[in-house]
């Protein structure tokens, strides 16, 4: 289906809401009509009066002590207000405004309320535009971008939302109840108060790792030679790559053998590091915290990587380019090899990226059978901090309302997640199912970050809620589920850490050194991968961890996994 043809249905999806917007139905339902009358108006049985009211009755309604606020039902006030919510923009996402998506269309008409969105694209640049945010130009409210740290350095400056929630967000407290207290739990401050809604998917087994490797077979046949097993193998396929012409156009010099990019979340430098035993700066075995910088392994990481750089095989512009650089490369086919979600997640080249395979994870020299794959086995995905609000907003009930409103049901969900139901997904049998054999011209994860608001979709998208891999009508995450299954024996149970605020003690003496240190070794990283690490080099980075409190890290990484504070 091409552009033109979504954006069309998506303004016939916005006069079919105007038209059923007082059109009501049971709380917890999941049925859809065609005309869509369930994901226009999904509020409970208390909210009907509302759709009464504008059917013409009379019947007046409660209004909150602001004087323009409703205490139940549609709209959400009475006259209408403007709402300022800032939003990381992801650079899959080519709206160039959020009110055109679909559910913010919907959201609009149904509630009253008009969002006024500031946009902050992810990637380089995005935590110093939201610290900026917090500090000079507070909006009403953030959809992600602000973290536990900032909100315990000034209480003061968010709305606790205990009391509004038991009362203005009954489908929210519907979905946290079926974790029997383990989210209102995790998402209680120290000082009692409940700052943030929880956003996003609760698990999904195709996220339990993030970016997966792939390699180009054509190229792999054009210089005779296998998929490699060991980073060995690797290192002679890559040179094989940079030297015999790869992509078979002549010019020896135009192909990139190994693709990297700090900024994309697929392909951090953190994915190369599985051949070596880590995948980050820590690992867990056995319920402790080893530390990783300081090893052997992480100075091999570094040689490796070192030898494939000073020879041309890796992109070393990827510690500095932008994502969209990143993808616009990859859309060229000048990757022999990168990491992605899936192929064809950044190429919108159909033959091109059926180009690339699946790379299982290869050995490092005399590290066999210690590689690992980033992620952890049934790895929580929520994020505690989707939706916060800011003392800056004047209307905090209507703000809880609206927000409840676009969870109320799982059709609103899903189209808050990734567009228009009938153009991005269907219900059948009471089941979801995402559309995304729609032609080779239409890329189906750019249409979701497009179309919808992806990680940012309200309340907690529960198991039972999230689409049916089928590999008719999601061809792209049907065979991202096999990509994660192939390499599931390498992600381990405890990969991660567990998601939860620790105190505000010592959330705050961890932030009081912590971003120094991970700069520092980033920094660190970055020079020994482009010019080369030496013993004295190496000394002296042990010596600079220990400056910037490397041990004191992986302690109070300790210590929060063993939920001491």
């Amino acid at each position: 289906m091409k552009r033109k043809k979504i954006i069309a249905l998506l303004l016939a999806s916005a006069m079919v809401c105007s038209m059923v917007s007082g059109c009501g139905k049971e709380e917890g339902s999941t049925s859809s009509s065609a005309t869509g009358e369930s994901v226009a108006d999904s509020e409970s049985q208390s909210q009907e009066t509302s759709a009464s009211a504008e059917e013409g009755e009379t019947e007046e309604r409660e209004l909150l002590p602001d004087g323009n606020t409703y205490a139940t039902g549609l709209p959400i006030v009475k006259d209408k207000i403007t709402i300022r919510i800032a939003r990381g923009q992801n650079a899959l996402d080519s709206g160039t405004d959020t009110n055109e998506k679909p559910i913010m269309k919907l959201m609009e008409e149904a509630t009253n309320i008009h969002i006024e969105w500031i946009d902050v694209p992810s990637g380089d640049g995005f935590a110093e535009q939201m610290s900026i945010l917090l500090t000079t130009d507070m909006p009403d409210a953030f959809m992600g971008g602000v973290g536990d740290t900032d909100i315990m350095r000034d209480y003061d400056s968010f709305v606790p939302l205990n009391d509004l929630m038991e009362t203005y967000a009954p489908h929210i407290m519907e979905t946290y109840n079926k974790t029997n207290g383990e989210a209102i739990s995790t998402l209680t401050y120290p000082n009692g108060n409940i700052y943030s809604f929880m956003s996003s998917v609760y698990t999904q087994h195709t996220s339990w790792t993030i970016g997966v490797q792939f390699i180009n077979k054509k190229w792999l046949e054009n210089v005779n030679m296998e998929i490699p097993r060991t980073l060995d193998e690797f290192y002679e396929v890559l040179k094989a790559f940079k030297e015999m012409d790869a992509n078979g156009n002549g010019d020896p010099n135009d192909e990139i053998p190994l693709g990297y990019c700090q900024n994309n979340f697929q392909a951090r430098l953190l994915q190369f590091m599985g051949a070596f035993g880590f995948n980050d700066n820590f690992r867990i075995e056995d319920g402790k915290v080893i530390p990783t910088a300081n090893t052997d392994e992480y100075r091999q990481f570094l040689e490796y990587y070192n030898k494939l750089a000073s020879e041309g095989l890796f992109d070393i512009e990827g510690f500095s380019q932008t994502d969209q650089q990143f993808m616009a490369k990859a859309k060229q086919g000048l990757y022999g090899s990168f990491y992605a979600w899936t192929p064809d997640t950044i190429i919108d080249d159909e033959e091109l990226a059926s180009q690339y395979v699946q790379l299982l994870p290869m050995t490092a020299p005399g590290l066999e059978g210690k590689e690992t794959v980033y992620g952890t086995v049934n790895r929580f995905m929520g994020n505690i901090n989707g939706f916060v609000i800011t003392s800056a907003c004047e209307y905090p009930e209507a703000l809880v309302r609206w927000y409840d409103y676009m969870g109320s049901s799982t059709e609103m969900k899903q189209t808050a997640r990734i567009g228009e139901e009938g153009v991005m997904w269907e219900m059948r049998d009471g089941k979801v199912y995402e559309l995304q054999n729609q032609g080779a011209d239409f890329n189906f994860q750019n249409a979701c970050y497009t179309y919808g608001l992806m990680q940012s979709c309200p309340v907690l998208l529960y198991p039972d809620e999230t689409p049916v891999l089928d590999e008719e009508t999601s061809p792209q995450n049907y065979a991202r589920d096999c990509y994660v299954t192939a390499v599931e024996d390498w992600i381990l149970e405890e990969g991660l850490m567990p998601s939860r605020i620790a105190t505000e003690e010592a959330t705050l003496e961890l932030a009081s050194y912590e971003t120094d240190l991970l700069n520092y070794i980033s920094n660190f990283t970055a020079d020994a991968i482009m010019n080369g690490v030496t013993d004295a080099s190496w000394e002296q980075h042990l010596t600079d961890l220990e400056k910037y409190r490397y041990s004191d890290w992986i302690e109070w990484k300790q210590n929060y996994l063993d939920g001491k504070f």
